[in-house]
């Protein structure tokens, strides 16, 4: 007795240990490694900012100078970084490494070497913001509790590619260090950069997770085979089926001797188009400085289109598509077709437009994106779930800082796809019951 009441001692005294024990190694564990490769300091005249669902071009403001640093960050583990006070972020220069006078005014990611940045919302020392990355990451500004006057950075990614904008008083002199996180990474000058006037995707290097294998269903057992040819179900089941043939053997028949009193109503409902592959574009072109042949209808149909008259917009843009255009000036056109169609209320139209310009070779990330935004917005008013989610896809690839459409455009769009599919049943109804008068 005495043994057994020594041994549960024991036991409760080593639990206790191990507890105590994995408590303080959870405290003590470190953060996760982490690393910045590839860093590197660019003059740039301007930045690009994604606010209110369109692009702006951010300029100085005291000064003439913007230092945009970028980088790969790399993150051990599972990939959490932070959160790091963003009042920390600076840039030291010179021999001895002191403060430049420099001030941090955007923060963003790009998609690779030679992708422009994009940058969150502005202003930086203002709002706080939250991104969905691909493969289930995510990036944040966020006030600490007890903080509230500092902004910090956390994410969740294993690899992102960060971009960081200065405003300098001057260019400050080499050797130059970006000092983030408490941790100062050497940086390259690169040459000063020239206006541009498009924006390659920003997009991170996570992939999407992989799709579940399916599982292969077993073959029935002889003696389960032999049970259901028995089975009066079977035979049930094997006369249902032959009524239901006959049953749709006789409709059709009766849909044949009805297609001339239906074919005026089947003719007044379009044909929706669908999302395939050629409509999912990874790699977008810069705009280029010519537009061709149709450049003066190109610019008589943006007028017609700020002024709101659609139906002119759209017929002008079509007549420069006809005279001939640059491949990143077609995507452009049919994309803004698209516009000029939605606006007139013709809701097949602009899908049909906007898919085309996805699929144009030369299609920019100016053409795509409100393209792919409006898609999955009409696609989801239509209850076609899996197009609109390849078109979020898209949308996110371009730009993960993007605006949904304004609340007007969203409900413009359900009006029209409310009528669409009101047409379509009256469509239905005129095939099976042409006695009936659709409402």
């Amino acid at each position: 007795m005495n043994t057994m009441h020594l041994f549960r001692k024991l036991a409760t005294i080593l639990a206790l240990v191990l507890g105590i024990a994995d408590q303080s190694a959870a405290q003590e564990a470190p953060a996760n490694e982490w690393r910045i490769e590839d860093a590197t300091a660019t003059p740039v005249p301007s930045v690009q900012q994604y606010a209110d669902g369109r692009l702006i071009m951010r300029s100085p403001r005291r000064t003439n100078n913007y230092l945009e640093l970028r980088g790969t960050l790399i993150v051990e583990g599972d990939g959490s970084f932070g959160p790091s006070s963003l009042t920390d972020a600076a840039l030291l220069s010179g021999a001895t490494a002191v403060p430049a006078a420099a001030e941090l005014v955007a923060i963003g990611v790009h998609g690779g070497a030679e992708s422009k940045c994009v940058y969150l919302r502005p202003p930086i020392g203002a709002n706080e913001t939250r991104i969905k990355l691909r493969a289930g990451g995510e990036m944040a500004i966020v006030r600490e509790a007890g903080r509230a006057d500092t902004l910090f950075l956390k994410m969740r990614a294993p690899t992102l590619n960060l971009c960081m904008v200065f405003e300098v008083l001057e260019i400050p002199s080499s050797p130059l260090l970006w000092s983030f996180a408490n941790r100062a990474t050497p940086l390259t000058i690169g040459l000063p950069a020239a206006v541009e006037q498009t924006t390659m995707p920003a997009t991170d290097n996570d992939t999407a997770a992989p799709r579940p294998a399916s599982v292969p269903l077993s073959p029935a057992t002889p003696q389960a085979r032999q049970r259901a040819i028995s089975s009066p179900l079977l035979w049930g089941g094997l006369a249902l089926t032959a009524v239901a043939l006959l049953g749709a053997f006789s409709l059709q028949r009766m849909r044949r001797q009805l297609a001339d009193g239906s074919s005026s109503v089947a003719a007044s409902t379009p044909h929706i188009p669908r999302v395939d592959s050629t409509h999912q574009p990874t790699s977008f072109a810069r705009v280029e400085a010519e537009a061709g042949p149709g450049q003066q209808q190109f610019h008589d149909a943006l007028a017609e289109l700020r002024l709101a008259r659609f139906a002119e917009a759209g017929d002008l843009f079509g007549a420069a598509l006809a005279e001939g255009l640059t491949p990143t000036f077609e995507a452009g056109a049919w994309s803004l077709r698209g516009e000029a169609m939605l606006g007139s209320h013709d809701l097949v139209g602009a899908m049909t437009c906007f898919l085309r310009s996805l699929s144009c070779p030369g299609a920019t990330t100016e053409s795509a994106l409100p393209a792919a935004t409006q898609l999955a917005a009409i696609y989801r008013e239509l209850g076609l779930k899996q197009d609109a989610a390849q078109m979020e896809n898209v949308k996110t690839a371009i730009n993960p800082f993007a605006d949904e459409i304004n609340p007007q455009r969203q409900a413009h769009i359900a009006s029209l796809a409310s009528e669409l599919k009101r047409q379509k049943r009256a469509r239905m109804v005129g095939i099976f019951m042409p006695w009936r008068k659709p409402r």
